[in-house]
């Protein structure tokens, strides 16, 4: 019997034996409770799950391993945990394609897995060496991103400055992100407010807790959003007199490349923030249009507020100071 990954999978009676293939992929536990709770009823029921390694939102997988590790240690639970993985994370290494992939040179052709070393590193290292990482094939390179880090700058309160708001498809979470120009064409991006509720998002209460935001800086030129996501929001802070502005469709996809050039290229600095660089590393590709592409909500499948909203910023942030932006001759 052949289940989908989701609450469907409920009305089973009592199943004996439940095998679950790609583990890393459920990011709740809707899935894992739907099937896991049908076997109460049952003698001697198992568990068999399958998967390569997740990423941090990877929630099923991980309990299980903490799981496994905590009892590898000496704790007492009945659960069997079975891990090939690299050591490292060196992709080129031929000592971590042996650890991570026990059937090499019967099933697996050593070939096949040079062949491969091209593709995204995020991707090999869950494919190929079985490691772990912030995320699979992020909009945003990690690496880029840590070598932005500058934990002394601090936001001015007097300086030239950009809001960026932004909130999940689900209304669940929420992101307010501030960016100001350094020097020359670097500037700095820090998260100032995150808003969760497991139910829904109150828009009058994100109007008065931006607000005080808006104020704070005396020379703030915009705050952007998306009519998609915070309008209701934006039209509750327009008449107090706080500048608001949309940005989306192509806007936004122009806004989601100018941010992966200015981390690419350094000219983007931020604090370290653990939960901006979490969202950050968490968002997804999404193609738009005819080679475009723009960080997609819902495609991320994580919430990534302070992602788009540091994307909204980084739009203004990048505008060249005067007309003239190359020079010839």
């Amino acid at each position: 019997m052949v289940k989908a990954a989701n609450s469907a999978a409920r009305g089973i009676s009592k199943p004996e034996t439940i095998y679950m293939d790609e583990l890393r992929e459920m990011k709740d536990s809707e899935a894992w409770s739907s099937m896991r709770y049908t076997m109460m009823a049952a003698k001697n029921p198992q568990v068999w799950t399958l998967s390569n390694a997740g990423d941090q939102h990877s929630v099923i997988l991980n309990q299980l391993r903490e799981r496994g590790l905590a009892a590898s240690g000496g704790s007492d639970d009945d659960i069997g945990y079975f891990e090939w993985s690299a050591p490292n994370d060196e992709i080129d290494n031929v000592a971590n394609w042996q650890a991570s992939n026990p059937s090499l040179g019967r099933t697996i052709h050593i070939d096949n897995i040079k062949s491969s070393m091209n593709d995204d590193p995020s991707v090999f290292r869950t494919e190929v060496l079985c490691r772990w990482v912030d995320s699979i094939n992020p909009a945003i390179p990690p690496i880029e991103w840590a070598a932005c880090e500058d934990t002394a700058l601090e936001l001015d309160d007097t300086k030239l400055t950009w809001l960026g708001l932004d909130l999940s498809p689900d209304r669940r979470h929420g992101a307010l992100v501030a960016a100001q120009r350094i020097d020359g064409d670097r500037f700095f991006v820090q998260l100032l407010h995150t808003w969760h509720n497991p139910v829904s998002l109150d828009d009058k209460q994100i109007a008065n807790e931006c607000a005080p935001y808006a104020r704070r800086f005396s020379n703030l030129e915009v705050l952007a959003y998306s009519k998609r996501t915070s309008l209701a929001v934006a039209m509750r802070l327009s008449p107090a007199g706080i500048p608001t502005i949309d940005v989306d469709g192509a806007e936004y996809g122009m806004a989601c490349d100018q941010l992966l050039g200015a981390v690419v290229s350094g000219r983007l600095r931020h604090k370290g923030q653990i939960e901006l660089t979490r969202q950050v590393l968490s968002a997804s590709r999404l193609p738009y249009g005819d080679g475009a592409w723009i960080i997609g909500r819902r495609a991320s499948k994580v919430a990534v507020c302070a992602t788009v909203a540091s994307a909204l910023v980084t739009h203004f942030a990048t505008r060249p100071e005067t007309e003239i932006d190359i020079l010839v001759g």
